[in-house]
């Protein structure tokens, strides 16, 4: 029997920013490794694009407590090589000691860590076991310099790179296919935070200030919006606060709601047809980024204004969410529509080089390909 990968990310959570790191880990995990068998850490039924259906090993309501942890530990032991594919911020001492756990029960090939963040640590404990985690990987990617920086203080002799995230590789997809049609309106792609946290006032005052620029733009340009879910679950997804918006906003300044899309590919088809978009999801403005449309970012954690400056995102284009200045807001989507958008400044080609650093644990078949679209 052929070797078998575990990839272990937050996959089946119905989310589009982690469907496109678990494709992008699968992809170039195929591409620059040959693995071609997985096993994945999801907790629902996946459709990974070019690799088929995957039937979940984890349960999404445990029947006692450590059950999840148990069938991680049990798809780990049966596999040769272990993949922490994006998404991850190591930060909980907790969560990096399950991953140090699955590193030891995993198979004769090395571990890779790629596309993470790291830090701000919870407590003294939690950096210590980070330390040991990017010593006991083979090879690290982190997506971000902090992240970098953190790295080579805490554990200076391990196998660490500044990469990237891994979303642009996406880009390199066999089965990506660019629509290249006309441009029209405005998406928006929100998300709760201050909801979960019990903080809904403040929540529902953003909402009202956002609601409040997009009619105004409506008024003055004709620009209709159209929400996209990003995440599709049911608790913790982004149809609660997308419907919340529509209650604020006249009925014909919508133009669609779009739920949830499983297919990463397809949803940066969906952002490539729009003249802007607003992006409170990560992975809403990476990927709006890689397809060239003009984006906005609401930023409400401290990867999203990494993110943002990291591909040089102008900083008028950027807002903290805890603190949104709706004249301004309303301004920069005004400019934005009249050709005025200040686009990123870091090249999309630079970004697909920096991610596809990590694969370079195969040294040869990465460079081949950074050579190949340093010149694209």
């Amino acid at each position: 029997m052929s070797d078998l990968t575990y990839l272990s990310g937050y996959y089946g959570m119905q989310n589009s920013g982690d469907d496109a790191l678990m494709l992008a880990t699968a992809w170039g995990a195929r591409k620059y490794l040959g693995d071609e068998n997985f096993k994945i850490s999801n907790t629902t039924r996946v459709n990974v694009p070019g690799f088929g259906k995957f039937e979940p090993p984890l349960k999404v309501v445990q029947r006692f407590k450590g059950e999840n942890r148990m069938r991680q530990y049990h798809s780990a032991i049966k596999c040769d090589r272990i993949i922490f594919g994006g998404g991850s911020v190591l930060h909980n001492s907790h969560d990096i000691g399950i991953k140090r756990h699955l590193i030891k029960l995993a198979g004769k090939d090395g571990a890779l860590a790629l596309g993470i963040g790291i830090g701000p640590f919870r407590d003294a404990r939690a950096e210590y076991v980070c330390a040991e985690f990017l010593k006991e990987c083979e090879y690290v990617g982190v997506r971000d310099q902090r992240s970098f920086d953190i790295a080579r203080s805490i554990a200076p002799d391990a196998n660490v790179e500044y990469t990237f995230d891994l979303a642009p590789l996406l880009l390199l997809n066999e089965d990506y296919q660019s629509r290249s049609i006309d441009r029209s309106g405005i998406c928006v792609c929100l998300c709760s935070k201050e909801r979960f946290d019990g903080d809904v006032e403040i929540e529902e005052e953003r909402v009202k200030k956002i609601a409040q620029s997009l009619e105004y733009i409506y008024k003055v340009t004709g620009r209709k919006i159209t929400l996209l879910d990003f995440n599709g679950h049911l608790t913790l997804g982004d149809n609660w606060i997308h419907n919340k918006l529509k209650q604020y906003l006249p009925a014909e300044v919508l133009e669609a709601h779009i739920l949830y899309t499983e297919n990463p590919l397809e949803v940066m088809q969906v952002l490539e047809t729009f003249e802007l978009v607003i992006g409170m999801r990560l992975h809403a403005v990476i990927l709006s980024y890689l397809v060239n449309t003009p984006v906005i970012s609401l930023n409400y954690h401290q990867k999203c204004s990494e993110l943002s400056n990291q591909i040089g995102l102008a900083s008028s284009h950027q807002f903290n969410t805890s603190d949104i200045d709706h004249k301004q807001l309303t301004d920069t989507i005004e400019h934005s529509l009249s050709m005025e958008h200040i686009m990123p400044t870091l090249p999309v080609t630079t970004a697909i080089e920096m991610s596809l650093k990590n694969w370079r644990v195969n040294s040869e078949a990465a460079d081949q390909n950074i050579r190949r679209y340093s010149s694209v």
